[in-house]
């Protein structure tokens, strides 16, 4: 689901009958889904049946179609994985409980499916490897660069996070390192746009559409249950008011929400200027700057407590 896309019915298949909560009683599917099938695996090749009667082959790469015969192990026909929906949606929480995850509850098969949508043309050979950065400096260089560090430091301190700018490449120092000599020896990088870095794709619904629509301009916002937390805008060689235009349009909104310009050392005394006039002043307390340097800093120490805490085991 997670390397090919396929949908939960289409690998284990889907009864013909289901239970509805409203009603507490089996009724009829418009259509059944066979699941995939052991006679239908041929070579690197397997038959995915679809909803509405629609079937096509998928090609897999040699070690997926190895490991299904292992799985198959002396079985002839019927269903490669004998499992109905509802035990991989219960499989699916156990796993998460185990994983020490604070919603489990919460976790779906389906979300297999919505990573392959936000990460499709990643190899499902590494989805497995140990994915790890190289280092934990980080070199801004860019006003993308500093987008994708704002966006891991958002992630590593346990917020949700969004870009103004999802296709935008950050650059290589944040493609992922992969070392999988136990996966087919392969060795290298993932690329990563801010999208796949970001673990939002679109805006809450948090404020009127109006002020939606300025918030959708922000570089990078962490959220918390749906609410802005921290809005960041970067000003690499931009017009600091702009941003501090954009944080402001939405501050009645968010009462409790910190703005922060992220930029070179020279754009202090621009913002230090901007936050002075109208109508900035009214929220002064609220803006804060902090040059390059000073955000580096605390992203690297960010990067040695996650790496502490795991070390440690501590789940937070």
């Amino acid at each position: 689901m997670a390397g090919y896309g396929f949908r939960l019915g289409e690998v284990v298949g889907a009864d013909s009958r289901r239970w509805d909560y409203a009603t507490r009683k089996s009724v009829r599917r418009e259509s059944s889904l066979k699941g995939l099938q052991i006679e239908e695996l041929n070579g690197d090749e397997i038959v995915v049946h679809q909803s509405g009667g629609r079937s096509q082959k998928r090609a897999l790469l040699p070690e997926l179609t190895n490991e299904l015969r292992e799985h198959i192990g002396k079985r002839a026909h019927g269903r490669i994985f004998e499992l109905s929906v509802s035990r991989v949606e219960q499989l699916a929480r156990e796993y998460a409980k185990e994983s020490k995850l604070a919603d489990w509850r919460e976790i779906h098969p389906h979300m297999f499916h919505d990573f392959y949508e936000r990460h499709e043309g990643v190899l499902p050979d590494l989805l497995e490897a140990k994915l790890e950065r190289p280092t934990t400096s980080v070199e801004i260089d860019s006003h993308e660069a500093a987008q994708a560090a704002l966006l891991e430091l958002g992630n590593i301190l346990g917020f949700d996070t969004y870009t103004s700018d999802p296709s935008k490449d950050p650059g290589k120092q944040f493609y992922e390192a992969v070392n999988a000599d136990e996966y087919g020896g392969y060795a290298g990088v993932i690329p990563r746009n801010l999208g796949h870095i970001a673990t939002l794709d679109k805006i809450p619904d948090f404020a009127p559409e109006r002020i939606l629509e300025s918030a959708r301009d922000i570089d990078a916002i962490w959220f918390k249950e749906d609410l802005p937390v921290v809005c960041f805008e970067v000003e690499h060689t931009t017009n600091v008011k702009q941003g501090l235009l954009r944080q402001f349009q939405i501050s009645k909104h968010v009462p409790n929400a910190r703005f922060f310009v992220i930029a070179p050392e020279e754009q202090r005394a621009k913002f230090e200027k901007e936050v002075g006039t109208y109508p900035f002043r009214q929220i002064r307390n609220r803006y804060t700057f902090k040059s390059y340097p000073e955000f580096i800093e605390f992203y690297d120490w960010a990067w040695k407590f996650q790496k502490a805490k795991s070390k440690f085991q501590l789940h937070l």
